[in-house]
């Protein structure tokens, strides 16, 4: 069988060589390097399927290397890693055309899945979705169904519900997946910023706009546009996206001729958009633009059945990415784990056995380990302030590391910290 090459760059000796034994007890063969020009020369000389690479570098900047990577070749995965994470390297990585950016420290099952997800032909067929209950195999029929076709969708549900995974997966099954599949959480940036994001701009459009600079939606052309937390963004773009769904073009700021673009556009929120609607805080013809064909995703509560089977995959995985042997649960606790609410959703369940397995040496895991019993007589406020508390403190108060550890924005964080 071929081994699938990975060829890294990064000039931190210690970890391409972590990197380099952990790929390749995985399988991969693998090539790595402190060097640019010895990255390149290599790349000149054989075919790589994937390709690692820092961004902050002393000879070369990632951003560099990666035009001089395209020039060779224009569509091997390249994914970033970086200690130095910002919205606005991310945006620049999508918009060079990175296919993925993640950020250091990171564990090796989650850079294994990156590279699963852009390896050529390798791409997920729904296998990341766990669930066998009625909703969730609806939901992926309907996601079968429409991913060969261009049309609009909108995912809706509470967070944690793995909006975005279904995002991907309708990208993953369509005629765009060999194109650029560009996230973006609209709650993540202010309205001006995220403005010229989204549609580019021109050279004198404002301050600071010293040369023209093409938006996510360009950088998007031909693939796959997940806006994440839709329901945020103000009157003014809501208008400018409208005009992008009905006339497949945008108007970069400091313009006045239209370019045009091909984008599927796939929009999450968790709010009620029709209620939104009736507050005037959404207009009534995106909105129905948006909705032709809607995606619910149940809350974990609403589909009882899935708990084991998801606490399993995630003891599992966690186990396997840790190193630390295999654990089980008691019939107990997976009593517990059924019977509880789970006002975070699959996303609390990850951390609550993430924390189980790591807080305790025992074989079984018990119910007193998942600390839920004093989780059921807070409130939900009280359950998310502790959540925030307790990973603000495992990543020494880096508010990027903890907004991409809880899964939601930067700008959410800072919201919900503030507003306690």
């Amino acid at each position: 069988m071929k081994k699938n090459k990975i060829l890294i760059l990064d000039d931190e000796e210690s970890l391409i060589k972590w990197l380099s034994y952990a790929l390749g007890e995985k399988g991969f063969f693998v090539f790595a390097t402190t060097e640019p020009n010895e990255a390149l020369a290599r790349l000149r000389a054989e075919k790589f399927d994937c390709i690692i690479s820092d961004i902050k570098m002393p000879h070369i900047d990632g951003f560099a290397f990666l035009r001089k990577v395209r020039s060779i070749y224009p569509s091997v995965p390249v994914i970033f890693i970086t200690a130095y994470g910002s919205m606005e390297s991310a945006i620049n990585a999508l918009r060079d055309k990175a296919s993925d950016y993640i950020l250091k420290p990171f564990g090796i099952e989650e850079i294994l899945v990156r590279i699963r997800a852009n390896l050529t032909g390798d791409r997920p067929a729904l296998t990341h979705i766990i669930g066998e209950s009625r909703q969730i195999k609806n939901i992926l029929s309907l996601v079968d169904k429409i991913a060969a076709t261009d049309i609009t969708v909108l995912i809706l549900g509470e967070s944690g519900t793995g909006k975005e995974l279904i995002a991907h997966a309708i990208h993953d099954r369509s005629k765009r997946v060999k194109r650029s599949f560009v996230s973006l959480s609209c709650a993540a940036l202010p309205e001006t910023l995220l403005e010229s994001e989204l549609f580019g701009y021109r050279k004198g459009a404002f301050t600071g706009a010293v040369g023209d600079k093409d938006g996510l939606f360009m950088t998007a052309d031909q693939g796959s546009f997940f806006m994440d937390e839709i329901g945020d963004t103000p009157q003014t773009i809501q208008m400018k996206i409208l005009r992008l769904l009905e006339e497949q073009e945008i108007t970069p700021l400091g313009s006045t001729q239209p370019a045009k673009v091909d984008v599927r556009l796939i929009a999450a929120t968790n709010k009620n958009l029709l209620e939104e609607v009736k507050l005037g805080n959404f207009r009534e013809d995106l909105y129905y633009r948006l909705n032709v064909i809607p995606i619910v995703l149940p809350p974990l509560r609403q589909r009882r059945d899935d708990i084991i089977m998801l606490a399993e995959h995630f003891l599992s995985s966690i186990c396997k990415r840790e190193n630390i042997g295999e654990r089980k649960l008691l019939k107990t606790t997976v009593e517990a784990l059924h019977d509880y609410d789970w006002p975070g959703n699959v996303r609390e369940l990850k951390h609550v056995i993430e924390r189980a397995v790591i807080l305790t040496d025992s074989f079984y895991i018990k119910p007193e380990h998942l600390a839920l019993q004093t989780a059921k007589s807070k409130s939900l406020d009280e359950i998310e302030d502790t959540e925030i508390q307790r990973v603000l403190a495992e990543c020494d108060g880096n508010m990027t590391e903890v907004a991409k550890k809880l899964g939601i924005s930067r700008a959410t964080l800072y919201r919900k910290i503030h507003s306690k």
